[in-house]
């Protein structure tokens, strides 16, 4: 612990969205690690959700590492996704780990953030976690055929080269293990054992956690996964309205797009309020205003129907 090491947490403005589909994720990976190289922050874990991610960092100027990240991102986002104005809230969670027991802590709270928010089973099949680049001389790396990233590569969207020595991935993106302090970790977990055994099992923290969530829900105590992620779901919407973008939907398309994909999918309403960026008690509202109406239309078209059938017969019978 040479140098400071902070927990940064950074959420969606309004829970929304900060990535609707995989590229999204890709590219904010890429950004960390060019940037960490630099400005000096040395990125030791990361995990990515759909609108919000935690960090933990190692370095004296992390003000300026995140927002040249942020800012980065947000050029990135605004041109992909046609968008103005910055992404995500503007202030952020900060930590400062100050010794063994609480980086160690952050560390399995960061590592099983998908876990605890019940995304994924487990760290391991979680593809935007850190968790897989750690111990590998005790497995195998699942990832095959890298490449250096050579002179003059540039980070797409962005003015900066990409360092020589980084190993680029088949999917262009860069490989993680280039950039992550992998071995600080280690240490810190001492044995492939005692890591796995950390992130496999929740902490009695988080175990309290879900359990208070749990009594104030009047939920069971049973797990369930969410069955299809917000990161899928958005990347279904943007395929269904493709070639336009979520920023140009109105109000009635997205209630409407919201009905169907409830209806397709199965997603709960505040995931489709993350992904759109509306606020759930008012869609919610709006869904259900708009399925009574339709579900007036039909009764009414139902009714004409009927009295045209009845019209036919009656003038059959006097003929």
């Amino acid at each position: 612990m040479r140098g400071k090491l902070w927990h940064v947490s950074v959420q969606g403005n309004g829970a929304q969205s900060l990535f609707l589909d995989e590229s999204d994720v890709l590219h904010f990976i890429d950004i960390l690690g060019v940037y960490s190289y630099y400005y000096g922050c040395q990125v030791w874990a990361y995990n990515i959700l759909s609108n919000h991610f935690h960090l933990i960092l190692e370095g004296d100027n992390l003000q300026r590492f995140i927002q040249v990240v942020r800012i980065s991102y947000s050029k990135y986002y605004q041109s992909v996704h046609c968008t103005i104005g910055s992404v995500g809230r503007r202030g952020y969670s900060v930590g400062l780990l100050n010794n063994r027991e609480k980086l160690l802590e952050k560390v399995i709270y960061v590592l099983r953030n998908s876990v605890k928010h019940k995304v994924y089973p487990h760290s391991y099949v979680d593809p935007y976690n850190s968790a897989k680049y750690y111990f590998l001389a005790n497995r195998a790396d699942p990832i095959q055929n890298l490449y250096p990233a050579g002179p003059g590569r540039r980070l797409p969207y962005s003015k900066k080269q990409i360092p020589e020595h980084y190993l680029i991935e088949e999917n262009g993106h860069i490989y993680p293990r280039s950039f992550l302090k992998f071995t600080s970790i280690e240490k810190v977990f001492v044995s492939f054992n005692n890591f796995m055994k950390l992130i496999t099992y929740p902490q009695p923290k988080e175990s309290e956690d879900h359990q208070r969530k749990n009594d104030i829900l009047g939920l069971g105590d049973d797990l369930h996964f969410v069955q299809m992620t917000d990161l899928q779901l958005s990347a279904k919407i943007l395929e269904k309205i493709r070639p336009r973008q979520l920023s140009s939907l109105s109000d009635s398309d997205i209630v409407s797009l919201a009905i169907l994909c409830k209806r397709m999918y199965p997603v709960s309403v505040i995931q489709l309020s993350r992904v759109f960026g509306y606020p759930e008690s008012t869609l919610r509202w709006r869904m259900q205003g708009e399925q009574r109406r339709l579900r007036g239309t039909r009764e009414c078209e139902g009714k004409r129907d009927d009295q045209t059938r009845n019209g036919a017969q009656d003038g059959n019978s006097e003929n």
